[in-house]
């Protein structure tokens, strides 16, 4: 008999390390979902009390969805147990989190009350993050590791997240304005994640660089801040992050630099943040 490869055996291990970080991603999206779920049955109940704080689960529920997220290709690279199944995978995992989480959320929040027009419109951003991952998958490698090519989804989901997080009480029906202005903004998120603009990763962040003691006194204000306020703040930042993209853009071409940037820099390590 041969005797089983104990490092084949260990590496298998080390697999279940990311992967069961996918799981927990999955997990919390799918938890969202059913509290949206569970918030859409109060409203019709007529309990909006009952109704708020469910809403307020599902937000966070997708926020914790994209540490795990953040964490399982980084995981990966670290313990060297990247591979194609583990890409496909959290791809898959990011459709339902980043993709039907967020969408099924701002139905039953704001579009539930346009009918058929909401749930198209929350179809739309499905799509669209389908249509992003599936573009980072075939990108991987092929771009500047700095920045993502359209705005990532999980930046889509957590911006969709953060408005109703700031306002978790739900779009009633007789005010109709507010909804569409909530439709213009899932419209807006959702033809972010496709078009060609560039929006810097955290891939492209320096830690190992020494900084100054000035640097840690502004991330403790931050923290601070983020701590005393945590609607307004995930609120502020996530729409700061949205308009970064198209801002950068329209800077661009408005101050052209001097030097031109290859069209491709050396690719990072491989991970799975789309």
């Amino acid at each position: 008999m041969k005797r089983p490869d104990l490092k084949k055996g260990l590496r298998r291990g080390i697999y279940v390390i990311p992967t069961s970080f996918t799981i927990l991603n999955l997990f919390f999206g799918f938890r969202s979902i059913v509290n949206s779920m569970l918030a859409i049955e109060k409203i019709a109940m007529g309990r909006i009390d009952l109704a708020i704080p469910l809403f307020e689960r599902a937000c966070w529920s997708l926020f914790i969805a994209a540490v795990f997220d953040t964490f399982d290709g980084m995981v990966a690279r670290q313990l060297g147990a990247t591979s194609e199944f583990g890409k496909e995978y959290d791809s898959l995992a990011d459709v339902v989190t980043f993709g039907a989480a967020p969408a099924v959320l701002v139905y039953a929040w704001g579009l539930r009350v346009l009918d058929p027009l909401g749930a198209g419109i929350a179809f739309l951003f499905l799509v669209a993050v389908s249509l992003r991952l599936a573009r980072f998958n075939v990108m991987t490698g092929k771009t500047d590791y700095r920045y993502f090519v359209g705005l990532p989804s999980p930046a889509g989901a957590l911006t969709i997240a953060s408005i109703v997080y700031y306002a978790p009480v739900p779009v009633s029906i007789n005010d109709t304005r507010f909804a569409y202005v909530i439709l213009i903004m899932t419209i807006f998120v959702s033809f972010s994640m496709v078009p060609p603009i560039r929006y810097r990763s955290q891939k492209g962040l320096n830690l190992q660089k020494e900084r100054s003691l000035v640097y840690f006194l502004v991330f403790a204000l931050i923290l601070a801040i983020a701590l005393k306020w945590p609607k307004e703040f995930f609120f502020v930042f996530a729409i700061l992050y949205l308009l970064s993209g198209p801002f950068a853009r329209l800077w661009s071409i408005v101050f052209p630099p001097r030097h031109v940037e290859p069209d491709a820099a050396p690719a990072a390590p491989e991970t799975h943040h789309a």
